[in-house]
């Protein structure tokens, strides 16, 4: 079902993966999608989220996690990412 939230984080995470291409992302963000993306590698193979239905990649770049926490966090601020990477073992640095 098509609502003003899903419109509007349609629009939040094709900006953000537009940005990404031309490397304007945060490091720390771009180490969340990292992390999102083999997290929810069956997501990203199928081309959309099993829990709301929004196309993969860009459900990857929208702050608001969809599954409440379920899979992953909403996007973090720069030191909540590294105390999260930290406590649960998350090795990714780009």
């Amino acid at each position: 079902m098509i609502t003003p939230e899903k419109i509007r984080q349609y629009i939040e995470g094709n900006i953000k993966l537009w940005g990404d291409r031309f490397n304007m992302i945060p490091k720390h963000i771009k180490e969340q999608i990292i992390w999102r993306s083999f997290i929810c590698s069956d997501c990203v193979d199928n081309g959309s989220c099993k829990y709301c239905g929004c196309e993969v990649p860009g459900k990857l770049y929208v702050t608001k996690s969809c599954n409440d926490g379920d899979r992953f966090p909403d996007l973090m601020d720069k030191q909540d990412w590294l105390e999260y990477k930290l406590q649960n073992n998350i090795d990714i640095d780009v």
